[in-house]
């Protein structure tokens, strides 16, 4: 058996979780394993829609002034991401 800098960890997971996981693995082609490890890293990755989100939100703190200018650069990306 090959050594790798991977480290083992037993888990315990609820019966539907693991039916749910099996599913899924072989929906995207992967190991129980690998999609573990997928579904474990995009947790980490950064959510865009949350952060804009949260910056939209930050929009009614701003004074009327700010609130113009921020909304008319965000007019001006949606035009331009529609065209994507």
């Amino acid at each position: 058996m090959p050594q790798t800098d991977d480290q083992r960890h037993n888990l315990r997971l609820p019966l539907e979780l693991k039916k749910k996981l099996a599913h899924s693995a072989v929906d995207n082609g992967r190991s129980m394993n690998a999609e573990i490890l997928a579904r474990l890293e995009a947790s980490f990755a950064p959510d865009t829609a949350r952060e804009i989100e949260n910056l939209l939100r930050g929009l009614s703190r701003l004074d009327e002034k700010d609130r113009y200018a921020a909304l008319e650069l965000l007019t001006k990306a949606t035009k331009i991401l529609s065209k994507v």
